[in-house]
């Protein structure tokens, strides 16, 4: 196994909420994430696991403690790639189709209450940014980032 080096969250951010390993989205932030807690790197980001992590990990059908033992362990993308295919639930594959199709939507209802007040939290912390695009959780987190919209 090769040596992995964490990110260090307090000078660059973690790949994007649409990065895809395998055809699973958010999985590489997730994982920059853990390396970067592990690490003393993780920031000012909410540990593992956060909201965004708790909702993919439910999709997925994988125990937070469970994924984070194998991050830690040393593995590369790919072998976790593989060791959560290789864990996920049946419906797995179907949630994340629904879940691809979730981040690209406005959010909706209660959802739309909580962006809302998190767009008006980073514009008073990042005037210089044009949050006008940010109409989810996703695009609001590539927005202050620079990640690539979608």
């Amino acid at each position: 196994m090769s040596t992995i080096t964490a990110k260090d969250l307090t000078k660059e951010y973690p790949r994007s909420p649409y990065d895809e390993l395998a055809g699973f989205p958010w999985l590489p932030r997730l994982i920059d994430k853990v390396r970067a807690l592990g690490a003393g790197k993780i920031g000012e980001y909410t540990p593992f696991p956060c909201g965004g992590d708790k909702n993919w990990l439910g999709l997925v059908g994988i125990e937070a403690d469970a994924i984070k033992a194998k991050i830690d362990s040393g593995a590369s993308d790919q072998e976790i790639t593989e060791w959560v295919k290789a864990n996920a639930s049946a419906e797995a594959a179907k949630n994340i189709e629904g879940f691809k199709q979730y981040a690209v939507q406005p959010a909706q209802g209660e959802m739309a209450g909580y962006l809302a007040g998190a767009v008006e939290e980073l514009k008073k912390a990042r005037p210089e940014l044009d949050l006008s695009k940010a109409d989810n959780f996703g695009r609001l987190i590539c927005i202050e980032e620079g990640h690539p919209l979608h």
